[in-house]
């Protein structure tokens, strides 16, 4: 029997993402995760025993939390590889979003990044990021795209006309995800039922009703903002709904978008980062209201045809394991 790698899997939060991915990693080795949840973290032996152990260690995020085991990786020199997947390699000040944006902060995360052995990207856009604002070389860059859970499920029952859109409502996440663009869309389609779903927090990603309170104060009446769901009432939403919308100004993925294609969803994006490689020709990509509401209209009117389920496997769970194992096994 092929001994199994033993792999250190450092993370700061519980994403559905970072959850699929724990799961990969236990498909191919031994994992044992630190997740960087407090303060007591950073000090905790348990990352200079766990790096002892381990043969090689994943991150999720070029950020904070990567420190410690960087550091100590000096003296072990263990295989080190990062998911940099957003915020990390980011470098938008219109709407002040990415570690990238210059000063201390980009210094560091350069930094850290030019600690890994393999840098992975989890798209072609992402890939470009990392090269153009983190200076990281094209040869250490991984293209391996996320993954969305589970496979295609064939729909037999009948789509609603609604409209909807999932992501997380903090101040960070108004503009990044195009809410407010969603809210203008909504206003001139009164007679159409929008649906949001998400949590409400602030923006360390704590429980808050501070933006959700304005948000829905300059909501028209046909929005209704449902918050957080369960993952089966979730599915239910993508099944039911006839178009997903994702007006957002920067996206390193779209987890959402696939998983709402792959539940008969129309997908309707924005040309912003990897949406428009996300989409391909399954959807309609908009550079503007106009076109948006152009193309929700035609959307509503039209039977939707099944995708091709080719489309999806360079999104599945099988494609994803593949380009770790690669990483990790090699």
């Amino acid at each position: 029997m092929e001994r199994k790698k033993k792999i250190l899997y450092i993370v700061a939060g519980g994403t559905g993402f970072i959850n699929t991915d724990e799961k990969i990693l236990l498909s191919i080795g031994i994992v044992r995760k630190i997740n960087y949840k407090s303060l007591w973290n950073y000090f905790s032996p348990k990352v200079l025993f766990n790096l002892i152990w381990c043969e090689t260690v994943v991150i999720w995020f070029a950020s904070i939390h990567a420190l410690p085991v960087i550091l100590l990786n000096y003296l072990f020199y263990k295989r080190l590889l990062i998911i940099a997947g957003g915020f990390d390699v980011a470098n938008e000040p219109n709407i002040k979003y990415g570690a990238m944006q210059g000063k201390s902060r980009a210094i560091f995360g350069k930094w850290l990044l030019s600690r890994a052995h393999a840098v992975i990207a989890v798209s072609k856009s992402n890939k470009r990021e990392i090269i153009d604002n983190a200076n990281v070389s094209i040869n250490k860059i991984k293209l391996i795209y996320n993954s969305i859970p589970k496979p295609i499920i064939v729909q037999n029952i009948s789509k609603k006309n609604e409209v909807l859109t999932v992501g997380e409502i903090n101040k960070e996440t108004f503009l990044r995800k195009g809410l407010d663009r969603f809210i203008k869309v909504a206003e001139y389609m009164p007679d159409v039922q929008f649906i949001h779903i998400g949590k409400w927090t602030d923006n360390r990603g704590k429980p808050c009703h501070k933006m959700i309170n304005y948000v829905k104060k300059i909501s028209p009446s046909n929005i209704n903002y449902i918050g957080y769901v369960d993952k089966k009432s979730l599915e239910k939403y993508y099944s039911e709904s006839k178009v997903y919308l994702q007006l957002s100004r920067h996206e390193a993925f779209g987890v959402s978008v696939v998983e709402s294609m792959s539940y008969g969803c129309i997908p309707i994006v924005s040309h912003a980062f990897s949406l428009p490689e996300i989409v391909d020709t399954q959807g309609f990509v908009v550079s503007n209201i106009d076109e948006a509401l152009q193309k929700i209209k035609f959307s509503l009117a039209m039977q939707r045809e099944s995708i091709d389920p080719s489309y999806f496997k360079r999104f599945s769970i099988e494609a994803r394991t593949l380009g770790f194992k690669r990483l990790l096994l090699n």
